[in-house]
């Protein structure tokens, strides 16, 4: 009882392009996120649209039948208004929720799955709220695993702060250190976007 979020609303205002439609190996950003939580056995792949959404849909496809894309009305009120809209379409369907954004792009494979691995095996010994992310030099990072999701006032959220108050709310956290520093780099400005191609460039 699993489900990935996948946050892509925002309006990408230090970009000056929406950052889905980035190109990333050959495809669009969003493309690439997606195929990457496709490999974990959730059950569905919750995408968040907001901004352009339409003009994204047209773009981005997915063959996956666990992909669903909603569109957040209220994503100019923020990131925490784009997890609400992820969060309510799992409600009363999935016990915990894998939370990822659309512009980390230089995260590994093998870091979604011990992620994804941690959180599920979690589940089967805690009833409570928990949160397992990974690490990056003492900086938490994502994909963010939280377990028991719907035992957490998530309906409060609101700003563009994202899940940080609900983790105020959870005791249970566990941080995973790594070593894949595409768990904290974002790719908010033109500038970032072309660093990380390099980066993953060499990488390769």
């Amino acid at each position: 009882m699993i489900a990935a979020i996948l946050l892509a609303a925002g309006r990408s205002s230090r970009m000056k392009y929406p950052k889905p439609l980035l190109e990333w190996q050959g495809r669009t950003l969003l493309e690439h996120q997606m195929t990457q939580l496709a490999r974990l056995p959730v059950a569905e792949i919750i995408v968040v649209l907001g901004h352009e959404f339409d003009r994204i849909l047209e773009e981005v496809s997915s063959h996956d039948q666990r992909v669903s894309f909603i569109i957040c009305d209220d994503f100019q009120e923020g990131l925490s208004a784009s997890l609400k809209c992820g969060l309510q379409h799992a409600e009363g369907k999935y016990d915990s929720v894998l939370l990822m954004l659309v512009d980390l792009p230089l995260i590994q494979t093998g870091t979604f799955e011990q992620v994804y691995e941690t959180g599920a095996k979690l589940l089967d010994t805690s009833d409570e709220p928990f949160v397992v992310q990974p690490s990056y030099q003492r900086h938490p990072g994502h994909p963010v695993f939280i377990g028991h999701f719907e035992k957490l006032n998530w309906q409060s959220l609101q700003g563009d702060v994202g899940a940080k108050p609900l983790m105020k709310q959870i005791k249970n956290r566990i941080l995973l250190e790594s070593v894949d520093r595409g768990v904290v780099y974002d790719i908010d400005t033109p500038q970032a976007y072309l660093e990380a191609i390099k980066m993953e460039e060499v990488r390769k």
